[in-house]
């Protein structure tokens, strides 16, 4: 059975993805790894005058992070009323300073269906884009990375955003109609359009696409876009006024979508998170 992979690094935002993880698994029949990168300072292991010493203090170091884990996982399954752990969950600690690099071995090691991350939102997208572990995990990761804003209360994927520039429709709409197809979610595509294409060429090779996808609950939505508002600006508004439940981007480097939420967008007001989850693909 496929997997989706947890990182916890037992903060409260990490809390909230293992719940919204949880709940996902349980609609979409997915096991559960829920994984802690363990990690001693080296002013911590200095005591240690043997190797022997250094592995007690490892081992005693993992004892205290699973029996932190495993509460954490237990209050999560209590907080939604779930009585039974299903035996398909798995804990496990590791020490290791390289929290995106295993993490993501682990995901390949695994087979893993997807990795849900916490972000931290106190600064705003600024912060969750640039510094953070989710921000690098989705930037390298081959499997996709699924980000729950700080303090989001679950809402089950039954529509999904999918901000798109209609490039590979055919080859994008293959990696995500398996979640969206395991969440019975309808798919909006969104196409900002600037005027480039005024043959529509991308537009009828999209839309060919869609029908050879044999997916019903899928329609492309056209916004005329204005070069005096940011993709950004346009995008939040978009997701104000309609209020989907996931936004999709597939992303590559120095991509149009990438630089959605990228250096390129100073100008914008970045004070305030995004208000839904971001599912990310890498873009082929």
């Amino acid at each position: 059975m496929p997997s989706i992979i947890v990182p916890s690094d037992f903060s409260k935002n990490s809390t909230i993805a293992l719940r919204y993880a949880i709940q996902l698994c349980k609609i979409t029949k997915t096991d559960l790894i829920v994984f802690h990168a363990s990690h001693i300072s080296t002013y911590a292991l200095s005591v240690a005058s043997t190797e022997e010493q250094m592995n007690l203090l490892l081992q005693e170091d993992e004892t205290n992070k699973m029996e932190k884990l495993q509460d954490q996982v237990n209050k999560a399954f209590k907080f939604l009323n779930i009585q039974k752990i299903p035996a398909g969950t798995r804990l496990l600690v590791e020490y290791t300073p390289m929290v995106v690099e295993r993490t993501l071995d682990l995901a390949n090691q695994e087979k893993a269906s997807m990795i849900i991350m916490g972000t931290h939102g106190a600064t705003g997208i600024n912060k969750f884009f640039f510094g953070s572990n989710t921000s690098v995990m989705i930037s390298k990761s081959d499997i996709p990375v699924l980000a729950i804003p700080e303090n989001y209360k679950w809402n089950a994927p039954k529509d999904m955003l999918f901000a798109s520039d209609l490039e590979n429709m055919g080859k994008e709409l293959k990696q995500l109609l398996p979640f969206a197809s395991s969440t019975k979610a309808g798919i909006r595509v969104l196409y900002l359009d600037y005027g480039i294409d005024p043959d529509d060429k991308k537009m009828k090779k999209a839309t060919e696409a869609l029908k050879a996808s044999g997916y019903r609950k899928i329609k492309i939505e056209v916004q005329k876009a204005t070069i005096e508002d940011t993709l950004v600006s346009q995008v939040k508004k978009y997701i104000s006024k309609n209020k989907p439940d996931i936004l999709v981007m597939f992303t590559r480097e120095r991509s149009m979508w990438d630089r959605l939420f990228g250096k390129g967008s100073k100008t914008e007001d970045m004070s305030t998170s995004l208000s839904v989850p971001l599912l990310t693909y890498k873009k082929g």
